[in-house]
């Protein structure tokens, strides 16, 4: 559910700066899944070639979007099963479901931050994308996509996504940052 991939991720950054002689400015964007991964990575200490973040679609944890999905698909209440399931993925692989939190890495995150969401999304609830962008400190921006289902807001407004999404990494793709 990217929250441990959000490790992997930086380790994969640094390949990149490496590989690119070390003066590398880096853009994390993610949809959906990889938007969660992304913002996980956002509250880790950041070395400077990370720039900035764009995310599309990601949840606030992974107990908030399972906890929808049981509810929405199935109709069942989050106990017994989302208690059971999270103790056993915390001995298995290390981690809980409440433990996996895009929401609380960015309130910790000083780097601007774009967020898209479809108001129309019924995977992963649009109200998640309110408080996500309520959390984050410091420069970050929102665009909802009206009409747009699940990680569909580029199919829907791929002019608009892409001018949205430049013009902001545009602004903030660079070193020494000053906050707007």
């Amino acid at each position: 559910m990217g929250w441990k991939d959000r490790l992997d991720v930086l380790q994969w950054c640094a390949v990149a700066d490496g590989l690119f002689g070390g003066n590398t400015c880096q853009v994390l964007h993610g949809v959906s899944m990889g938007a969660a991964t992304v913002m996980s990575v956002s509250g880790e200490s950041l070395p400077d070639y990370i720039t900035c973040f764009v995310e599309d679609c990601g949840y606030t944890s992974v107990w908030d979007e399972f906890s929808n999905e049981l509810d929405t698909r199935f109709s069942l209440p989050p106990f017994p099963l989302m208690y059971t399931t999270s103790w056993l993925c915390k001995i298995r692989n290390g981690w809980s479901f409440t433990e996996a939190s895009p929401l609380r890495q960015v309130a910790q995150c000083d780097r601007p931050m774009l967020f898209i969401h479809g108001d129309d999304d019924t995977f992963v609830n649009t109200e998640m994308v309110y408080r996500l962008y309520a959390a984050k400190q410091g420069v970050k921006r929102l665009w909802i996509a009206k009409g747009s289902k699940h990680a569909k807001a580029y199919d829907d407004y791929p002019d608009e996504y892409a001018a949205k999404v430049c013009d902001f990494v545009v602004k903030y793709n660079k070193r020494n940052i000053e906050t707007n």
